[in-house]
């Protein structure tokens, strides 16, 4: 028969008196009726809207009204008595993370070896605290497995949850305390080495000296015979012993233990806040150049202006070249020179030893070349040659300063010296009162001497007498010359009839 709704066989209030379980929330599946809803839709309206106080969980903390309800509701299974988001929260237990710098126990023995194989233990060595694999132990022919005999105690194991940095350390587990060692053990070779290489030049110098000594010996014994002196250039100037190397020099001070390679000087160019920017002396362009990474100005900013004397600053290549710059650049390519010839000098650490190297190096080096010269000259002579003259005649340049206007006249310093000759002049011979040279005959392109006009050198002067002469004797030659030149003019004239008549003629 056709189904019929219960509804429509009951009275619906009757229905409802007798029946009120129905219409109630079903804990098993979570039915509410439709008044339950709306009242909890407008209670979820009025928080959001903030008129009434917000929700709060088991703990006793506010709830968002505006967290979606999938979210702040927690699933069946937890039991959860009401709703919050403690669920949402990751309730494990986090264990202790080591460190980098946290120690771990290696090498520590647990305990006495056992006396027999265990299962599950390494098959090389025995011990049950690592894998075959990672046996550290050398590899045996027999391993304790199959021998049973060497077996070893287990290490002691810490479980150690490192962090990411922990794992990936390098330097996990290193004393410093060892690095030392490392140290001493240089040291002490380094001091050996130093040793070695004294007893070494103390040996080539006993040697040296002891060299010297016979050929001095042998010297003396050979004084007397003078007649074997050749002009040989062996036999000038001192041997080979008693030439002194450039690199031979005297150490003050050398450290073995000092780092190789040149020193490094630092410069620092800076100034005085209260005094003008050197870069601010002369806003021109085409001024001189400033480098702004090392703040150096090698130019004068001011040449040529008349500031330029009120200046106070002309340039680093002007400082450089003034005080004891120059001696400084001097010191400084001293040690260059050492270095690369094997000795090991810091100006900038000790300066005192590298100012007194300097000056014994220069000393012997004068000492050496006063000798080499002294000899020579002994030998050959030729003293008087030596003395060179001024540079004002080698050059014909000095470093006077002088100034001359446009037209050519004196305007500050003095005059410029005339450049002379390296002959004698001014010098007067032959009872001439003129030089030679002072005379040019543009008849034969010949120099002479102008008080007579002479053109053969060293040729005794004859006076004005004499150029007269030489004068009169010109003016001979050319007349033969200017009358033979007039004949030849005569005789074409006649040839020049002679042709016109016969031509009338005919």
């Amino acid at each position: 028969r056709a189904y019929t709704p219960l509804s429509e066989r009951l009275d619906g209030a009757q229905h409802r008196r007798e029946t009120p379980a129905l219409f109630a929330v079903c804990p098993m599946s979570g039915l509410k009726s439709s008044e339950d809803r709306r009242r909890e839709r407008e209670l979820e309206e009025a928080r959001k809207a903030g008129t009434i106080p917000a929700e709060r969980d088991a703990d006793g903390n506010e709830i968002n009204p505006h967290i979606p309800q999938f979210m702040a509701q927690a699933p069946w299974y937890l039991n959860a008595e009401g709703p919050g988001l403690k669920h949402q929260k990751n309730l494990k237990q986090k264990g202790q993370v080591a460190s980098a710098t946290d120690f771990k126990p290696r090498g520590q023995k647990a305990g006495p070896a056992a006396t027999y194989f265990r299962k599950g233990a390494c098959t090389n060595c025995g011990a049950m605290t690592h894998s075959t694999k990672d046996c550290v132990e050398r590899p045996r022919k027999k391993g304790a497995r199959y021998s049973g005999k060497d077996i070893k105690p287990d290490e002691v194991t810490v479980d150690m949850a490192y962090d990411y940095a922990g794992k990936r350390d390098h330097w996990a587990q290193f004393d410093p305390a060892a690095h030392m060692d490392k140290i001493r053990a240089h040291e002490a070779e380094a001091e050996v080495r130093r040793k070695a290489a004294q007893q070494k030049k103390l040996g080539e110098l006993a040697a040296r000296e002891r060299k010297r000594e016979r050929r001095g010996k042998g010297k003396e014994g050979g004084e007397g015979d003078s007649a074997t002196d050749t002009d040989t250039d062996g036999s000038v100037g001192p041997s080979d012993d008693e030439k002194v190397d450039e690199a031979e020099q005297v150490i003050i001070g050398q450290d073995v233990k000092a780092p190789a390679g040149k020193a490094k000087a630092s410069v620092r160019n800076l100034r005085i806040r209260e005094d003008t920017a050197k870069y601010l002396l002369n806003l021109d362009v085409n001024s001189a150049y400033y480098d702004p990474k090392t703040r150096s100005m090698r130019d004068n900013p001011l040449r040529g202006s008349a500031l330029a004397d009120a200046s106070t600053f002309a340039g680093d290549n002007f400082q450089r070249a003034t005080g004891d710059a120059v001696q400084m650049a001097q010191l400084q390519l001293y040690e260059f020179e050492a270095y690369e010839k094997g000795q090991s000098m810091q100006m900038n650490a000790d300066p005192t030893t590298v100012e007194m190297m300097n000056k014994i190096y220069r000393e012997k080096k004068e000492k050496l070349k006063d000798t080499r010269s002294n000899k020579i000259l002994e030998k050959y002579g030729g003293q008087q040659h030596l003395a060179a003259p001024p540079k004002e005649l080698l050059f014909a340049q000095t470093e006077d300063y002088v100034e001359y206007d446009r037209s050519g006249g004196l305007r500050a310093g003095k005059e410029k010296a005339v450049a002379k000759s390296r002959y004698e002049e001014d010098v007067l011979e032959q009872n001439h009162l003129a030089v030679w040279g002072s005379h040019f005959d543009t008849t034969t392109f010949r120099w002479g001497y102008a008080d007579d006009h002479s053109t053969l050198r060293n040729s005794y002067s004859t006076g004005a007498a004499g150029r007269r002469a030489r004068e009169m004797a010109a003016a001979a030659l050319s007349a033969p010359a200017a009358a033979a030149g007039s004949g030849d003019a005569a005789g074409g004239a006649a040839a020049g009839g002679l042709s016109a008549a016969g031509s009338s003629l005919l």
